[in-house]
C-alpha cells in the first residue's frame, strides 16, 4: 500500500465515522430545540431554556457514549 492509498483509506474511514456521529447527534440537537422551544413558548427566559437544552445535550450525548463502549 502506498503513502497515498494509506491517507486515502483514512481520510475514508474518518469521513465514514464524521457521517454517523452526525446521524447520531442529530436527532439529540432537534430534540434540544423543541425542549428549548417548548420553554419559552411557556414563559422561560431565552437564556435559561438554552442553558436547559445545552445541559440535555450533554446528557444525551454522554449517554450514547455510555452505551456505545
Amino acid at each position: 500500500m502506498t503513502h497515498d492509498d494509506a491517507t486515502s483509506q483514512r481520510v475514508a474511514l474518518v469521513t465514514q465515522a464524521c457521517m454517523e456521529a452526525s446521524e447520531t447527534i442529530a436527532p439529540i440537537l432537534d430534540s434540544a430545540e423543541g425542549v428549548k422551544a417548548n420553554m419559552v413558548g411557556r414563559g422561560w427566559s431565552e437564556v435559561n431554556a438554552e442553558q436547559v437544552a445545552t445541559t440535555y445535550v450533554q446528557g444525551m450525548l454522554k449517554r450514547v457514549i455510555e452505551v456505545a463502549t
